[in-house]
């Protein structure tokens, strides 16, 4: 099976066990409260499930049969059982997801998220809107520990994934604030800084925990958990790097987000600290005064997608996107030393540069 394939069906999988617990936990709310966590629920719908994936995939690694052979599920569990309790802990990274996003568009005040509006939008956009939608991101949070928590896993196992599972929520939430607080230094921000968001805002949680939490539930041990974050690490960097140069030059149809709101909100990436680095000083002052600004029209926008080209920085982007997943590429058979898995890992690392949403 190729990843896309892999992908497409473990989706389904996980969409199918995401409505049902979503819907378990909507029935036993206060019905004055039921639109609100059925928009909740709408917030989940869409999306990759990417993150969701790597837990089945992080999960298929070490519990096959030509590895261990041994599930780690408590005794006295139903054959197959540990297939639902993987998918649980899937779709609860999935209701991570979501609630991270709906926190990560009212900072960044993003209108659209997956074709539709963003939750706090759909809320209504202001103070009460903005106010649910935090407690709703809240809930989401600690629906996916409870979930985790309520899985059916040995309790060893489980619990380094609970573990684990909270260094997510902290390692993303100090990601986060660093990217808030970069745009407050003006200009004054260069590609240590850019990176060190990459890596604990994206390649963490996207990659890194997604997948050591699915290994550490089949009995992965330390040490293949470290070259899990070695592979994690640089996959997730270069994951953003498409991500920072599609939130500019993509197409705003397929991303189903805006492709003015990096340049708008001053988003910290390599297009901007190699455009300083290498730009005139006209050119810097353009950027001093547009990027960042907000509200930009057509003309205003291509001037700074000029600059990122012009000086360089759309094609050093792809460069070091380029160097990161090599570098990923490289600790795969560290990972696994069966060939099928190790297939699915090299052809998830080529699908996650050459996309185009």
């Amino acid at each position: 099976m190729d990843f896309l394939n892999f992908l497409e069906t473990s989706a389904k999988e996980i969409n199918k066990t995401l409505d049902k617990l979503l819907k378990e936990f909507e029935k036993d709310q206060n019905p004055k409260l039921k639109p609100l966590i059925r928009e909740l629920i709408n917030a989940n719908e869409g999306g990759k499930r990417l993150r969701g994936v790597l837990v089945l995939l992080g999960y298929k690694i070490f519990s096959g049969d030509h590895l261990r052979g041994g599930h780690m599920l408590k005794s006295g569990s139903h054959p197959g059982g540990e297939d639902r309790e993987i998918l649980k802990v899937a779709a609860a990274i999935e209701i991570f997801q979501t609630a991270i996003l709906a926190h990560d568009d009212i900072i960044d005040q993003s209108l659209l998220r997956r074709n539709k509006p963003t939750l706090y939008q759909k809320l209504g956009g202001d103070h009460y809107g903005i106010s649910q939608t935090i407690c709703l991101g809240d809930i989401g949070f600690f629906i996916a520990a409870k979930i985790l928590s309520d899985s059916n896993f040995a309790e060893t196992e489980k619990n380094r994934a609970i573990n684990l599972f909270n260094e997510m929520v902290i390692t993303t939430g100090i990601g986060e604030m660093l990217d808030v607080q970069l745009p407050h230094l003006g200009l004054q921000r260069d590609e240590a800084d850019v990176l060190e968001i990459h890596k604990l805002k994206t390649a963490y949680y996207t990659i890194v925990y997604p997948l050591s939490i699915g290994a550490i539930l089949a009995g992965a041990s330390s040490k293949d958990l470290e070259w899990i974050n070695s592979f994690g690490e640089n996959l997730g960097i270069a994951f953003q790097i498409q991500d920072d140069i599609l939130g500019v030059f993509g197409d705003e149809e397929k991303l189903g987000k805006s492709v003015t709101s990096d340049i708008e909100e001053g988003k910290n990436t390599l297009l901007i600290t190699q455009a300083l680095k290498n730009a005139s000083k006209d050119q810097k002052e353009i950027l001093k005064r547009l990027y960042g600004r907000g509200n930009l029209n057509d003309e205003e926008f291509e001037q700074v997608k000029q600059i990122f080209i012009s000086t360089g920085a759309l094609d050093y982007s792809r460069i070091k996107e380029i160097e990161y997943v090599t570098s990923a590429k490289k600790v795969i058979p560290k990972i696994t030393n069966d060939k099928s898995m190790q297939n699915l890992l090299f052809e998830m690392a080529d699908f996650l540069i050459n996309r185009d949403k």
